[in-house]
């Protein structure tokens, strides 16, 4: 599975995608609305950076969907070549089917603030 990359928030173990946060706090998404939950009830606090090949170009998946992704990529050849929207000040955006990404990398980062205070 490919996550979109972004900010999550493990609850219980569980690792919930971010709608927002401020410094004290996030909002987590359930059922009857975002729930703020304080930083300091949460496990941990994680960046999440996915970066693939798509057709012989660099992108970073900011969305999943079922079998379909959305990207960004600096790439101008890329763009170029795959008529993406976007242009060289703001970096290009499209989406692929997942299927066709390769090289799948998932970095992914602590950035709570109570583990940089260790």
């Amino acid at each position: 599975m490919i996550r979109p990359s972004g900010l999550y928030a493990v609850v219980g173990g569980e690792q919930v995608q971010v709608e927002s946060h401020g410094r004290d706090f996030v909002r987590l998404p359930s059922p009857s609305g975002p729930v703020r939950t304080e930083m300091a009830d949460l496990d941990d606090f994680l960046s999440v950076k996915t970066k693939a090949r798509w057709r012989g170009g660099e992108v970073a998946i900011s969305a999943v969907s079922g079998d379909e992704c959305g990207f960004f990529t600096n790439d101008s050849a890329l763009a170029e070549r795959e008529g993406l929207a976007g242009d060289s000040y703001n970096g290009w955006h499209g989406s692929a089917p997942v299927s066709e990404l390769t090289d799948v990398d998932e970095r992914v980062t602590s950035i709570h603030p109570r583990r940089r205070e260790s």
